[in-house]
């Protein structure tokens, strides 16, 4: 699977738990599984938001 960068923040002024939280709803919202569909990295004190290609895909044609 193919994945890319949604969304990426320093680490102090985010939660990755609501920016989880947030793009899990969208890809429920857009049919999809959550669990297979976002991902989040934590590292350098940047938080990094990742969706499948196939949700970046749903979003951008919106």
């Amino acid at each position: 699977m193919s994945w890319k960068v949604a969304e990426s923040h320093p680490l102090k002024d985010v939660d990755p738990r609501e920016l989880r939280d947030k793009w899990e709803n969208v890809a429920e919202d857009m049919a999809l599984i959550p669990e297979n569909n976002v991902r989040v990295y934590i590292e350098d004190g940047v938080v990094r938001i990742e969706v499948s290609e196939e949700l970046y895909d749903c979003m951008a044609g919106i």
